[in-house]
């Protein structure tokens, strides 16, 4: 005979099932939906009470879905969807969102970013709770599509079907070493830009970027001789060394102000670096998402960059 509480089921715990069953964690689940275990242990402990039913069970590889959560699931998805119908024609007011925004991004972007967004967030949503996350090598790609991720910020890469992406800005290159370096009361070119050793920003691990290609098309090659995943780790190297570091303009018109550092141009021709935010298609609709995504276009697209 069926439960009549399930018919006192709430959206809340439509979407703890669905986040412990994508994510197999009670702890997961929590952070997806930005709420504490043991709320999350709470709503799980009703559900299991209403439909008679452990639905996961906790093996060695995480939490498992029972037979009869496995068969609950694409009704739990489809109801989760229509709610969702349902929040589009209501009015939205971040003012009333408690919920964590989760941002991947390199932390050259972050470094920029974040002391704007922190006003941004504090004024319109008070109670939200902003996270970064460093940019993974597959661009959180995954992480989009569960929810995990809101917003991916990222230059110049050719994204699967199933995200999307907006061009927030464009950026080039130039050239920053520091003060007393040899090369600042010269000129530079590119025989002295190839002679030089080369520090290199690269958050994926890899140590040929769009200098390096282009370098490459004219039959030359660069010495990198240091690589760092952080944008933050560039200033003592610099202070302390004779590299020279190549970088994003936006970027280095920042460290040139704060730091004893020389800035010049690229002695060779690079295109600009497009920066796009991106997102998963099932959140283009999405109130949050879409009012997040409004409020990073406008912060870095606020200042223009030296083009």
């Amino acid at each position: 005979m069926p439960n009549k509480n399930i018919g006192n089921m709430r959206l809340m715990e439509l979407r703890v099932f669905q986040a412990i069953l994508e994510s197999r964690s009670i702890t997961a689940a929590a952070e997806t939906l930005g709420v504490s275990q043991s709320k999350v242990s709470k709503q799980l402990k009703l559900m299991r009470s209403w439909f008679g039913d452990e639905l996961f069970v906790r093996t060695g590889s995480g939490m498992e879905a029972t037979s009869k959560a496995e068969a609950l699931a694409p009704k739990v998805k489809a109801l989760i969807h229509q709610f969702e119908l349902l929040d589009t024609e209501t009015q939205f007011d971040p003012l009333d969102i408690e919920r964590n925004l989760v941002i991947s991004t390199t932390d050259e972007v972050e470094h920029f970013l974040l002391p704007k967004l922190i006003g941004r967030i504090a004024t319109d949503s008070p109670q939200s709770r902003i996270i970064f996350k460093v940019l993974e090598r597959d661009y959180a790609a995954k992480q989009l599509e569960l929810g995990n991720v809101d917003l991916v910020i990222t230059p110049n890469w050719h994204i699967p079907e199933h995200l999307k992406q907006k061009l927030v800005y464009a950026d080039d290159f130039v050239v920053l070493f520091r003060k007393g370096h040899p090369l600042e009361m010269q000129k530079l070119e590119i025989e002295n830009y190839l002679s030089a050793r080369h520090l290199m920003v690269s958050p994926l691990g890899t140590v040929v970027g769009p200098i390096d290609e282009a370098l490459a098309s004219i039959d030359h090659r660069r010495t990198v001789s240091v690589a760092t995943p952080y944008f933050m780790n560039v200033t003592d190297a610099l202070l302390s060394s004779d590299l020279l570091l190549t970088i994003q303009r936006r970027a280095a018109t920042e460290l040139v102000s704060e730091h004893a550092l020389v800035q010049k141009e690229l002695p060779i021709k690079v295109p600009p670096v497009n920066y796009f935010l991106i997102w998963h298609k099932r959140y283009d609709k999405d109130s949050v998402n879409c009012w997040l995504r409004q409020i990073i276009h406008e912060i870095l697209c606020a200042e223009p960059v030296g083009l």
